[in-house]
């Protein structure tokens, strides 16, 4: 399988320096990246990507991968850091990602390649390791508040799937440790008539035998069906929900909102309905050190943040919109966030030889 993207960052010599393989692996890219550590700083050499769609066998995507790092950069890589998007193994050394065909076994990749030490991670989970090593101007603030330093943090961000993270302030640490969530999972909160008419509409189109959760209508798919279902409701034909036939794709939908009334109307209630999963998350960690708004969607959709919509849901509490109103608001614009993540929990935690003390 062939790599579709590859990406230079720096031109640092190598030279007998250690390198390390990071990896963010979700359900619509697999991006890997070649790390090293320049004067204390963690340095992004290159980074490769995947269809993920395209994988079948995780472990030859790997050793083609360290074989890539062989040929370009001359080094063997035995050291390796993997964030998935999905639930990862209580030892850390497996994870079947939710909207994956494939698995990732450390077992492995540690038989079959050149790596000695495979550490796995959540893909969201590793953005709160990675947040303060990327540059401040890719942090950008669409709600100002009274940020408190030690605060719990939240993190959300919406892309193939919904993920989550909480970042719990460590005194002894003298940092913020982040603990993995599966909320995206959890049930979605209908309000409204329209929220009500949303649901039964993606019930009754894709014949659901289970609840609706965030990530039904919070992910790129979501974006799909609520365009198809102001399509529906506006007396256009819409048949049920095939794999072949989801409609236009999430960002020729969000692109053509000034010229379709469609279109329009699906990144208002979009923004409206991520303010209020924002909010929730919010109050139920805390998040009195700030809510990150991570993923490709928010990335590339800055002005969906700044929608009178996703404020007014994200302050709506009655006895806590004080509370909420104090919150700062951050969008993560540097994809590669996770990337730096992954090396800076691996190097933090000490999860292979090459860190520990």
């Amino acid at each position: 399988m062939k790599m579709y993207r590859e990406e230079i960052y720096t031109d640092l010599p190598v030279n007998k320096r250690l390198v390390y393989l990071v990896g963010d692996i979700g359900g619509t890219n697999a991006n890997f990246a070649f790390f090293l550590i320049d004067g204390g700083v963690p340095k992004m050499l290159r980074s490769v990507h995947y269809k993920s769609s395209e994988i079948t066998d995780f472990t030859s995507v790997v050793k083609d991968i360290l074989a890539h790092a062989h040929k370009e950069l001359g080094v063997i890589i035995t050291t390796a850091c993997l964030a998935a998007a999905g639930v990862i193994s209580e030892r850390r050394d497996f994870s079947k990602p939710t909207n994956a065909s494939f698995v990732i076994d450390s077992g492995a990749l540690t038989e079959h390649t050149s790596l000695r030490c495979v550490t796995l991670a959540n893909d969201f989970e590793v953005i709160g390791y990675g947040i303060d090593l990327i540059d401040v101007s890719s942090v950008i603030p669409v709600h100002r508040g009274a940020q408190q330093k030690k605060g719990n943090k939240a993190i959300l961000g919406a892309g193939t799937g919904l993920g989550k993270c909480i970042l719990v302030w460590d005194k002894d640490r003298n940092y913020h440790i982040p603990v993995a969530s599966e909320g995206g999972h959890a049930d979605f909160a209908p309000h409204t008539d329209l929220d009500f008419e949303l649901v039964n509409f993606i019930k009754e189109t894709e014949e659901f035998t289970c609840p609706v959760s965030w990530e039904d209508v919070l992910s790129g798919n979501g974006i799909q069906r609520i365009y198809r279902f102001f399509k529906k409701r506006n007396n256009s034909q819409v048949a049920h929900t095939t794999l072949a036939d989801k409609g236009p794709h999430p960002d020729e939908i969000f692109n053509s909102r000034t010229l379709d009334d469609h279109s329009a109307r699906t990144f208002e209630l979009y923004a409206a309905l991520y303010g209020r999963c924002a909010k929730n998350f919010a109050l139920d960690s805390l998040a009195l050190g700030g809510v990150y708004i991570a993923g490709g969607i928010a990335a590339k959709n800055i002005p969906l943040f700044q929608q009178p919509s996703f404020l007014q849901e994200f302050t709506a509490c009655g006895k806590q919109r004080d509370i909420l109103t104090t919150m700062p608001i951050f969008v993560i614009k540097d994809y590669n966030v996770s990337l730096y993540g992954a090396f800076e929990y691996m190097r933090r935690e000490g999860l292979c030889e090459d860190f520990k003390s």
